[in-house]
């Protein structure tokens, strides 16, 4: 029995191109994803980050922080929520709301979570300026406006540039990146920064 040698080639070309369209496809989701999202519009503020660790809360106990920031302006803290539809929230409110599918579900609100992490960062790092940042990544949208310290996915980039216009102190804010970094830890380990993201 002989083989074509045409169907072989034809063969090989086919599976080229599916390989080429299954990279390409993978590549355009992996553009899309929240996390490629968010190293994209960090990037140019970025000098270093670390993510998931704890630290000492101040008061005898410990703090999960999901994602903390260098900037030359000082230090940026994120958590995010995956949550969508219409959020209603203010920053002295006890619970927000989110309206989704025609349902009303509430939830704490999330800045008293972040703003003690804040002060528990501003214990270990007194002279550094701790912004705070809660990030919706879900398709989702304030209707009724959103507390100064909140953005969605698609306004973060604008809603950083707020920070990026404060005075720069890049040595204290490494001073203070450097002294979180001796008592942070990730699974009872020291914690290291990725070095500079933007180098």
């Amino acid at each position: 029995m002989t083989i074509n040698p045409y169907s072989t080639e034809t063969l090989a070309v086919i599976v080229i191109l599916l390989l080429v369209f299954i990279i390409t496809k993978l590549f355009i989701k992996r553009k899309r994803s929240v996390s490629y999202q968010m190293a994209s519009i960090l990037k140019p503020y970025a000098r270093d980050e670390i993510k998931e660790f704890i630290i000492p809360d101040g008061v005898g106990g410990l703090l999960e922080v999901e994602h903390l920031v260098l900037m030359d302006q000082g230090l940026l803290l994120i958590k995010t929520y995956p949550y969508s539809g219409n959020l209603f929230g203010a920053e002295n409110i006890e619970q927000w709301t989110q309206i989704i599918d025609g349902r009303s579900f509430k939830f704490i609100n999330p800045l008293y979570h972040i703003h003690s992490s804040r002060l528990a960062l501003t214990a270990v790092a007194p002279k550094v300026p701790v912004y705070c940042r809660i990030v919706y990544t879900g398709n989702s949208v304030f209707p009724k406006g959103k507390p100064d310290e909140v953005s969605v996915l698609s306004s973060l980039a604008d809603d950083l540039q707020l920070i990026k216009d404060e005075p720069t102190m890049p040595d204290r804010a490494q001073h203070g990146w450097d002294t979180i970094l001796r008592i942070a830890r990730k699974n009872g380990k020291a914690v290291k920064g990725r070095g500079t993201v933007n180098g």
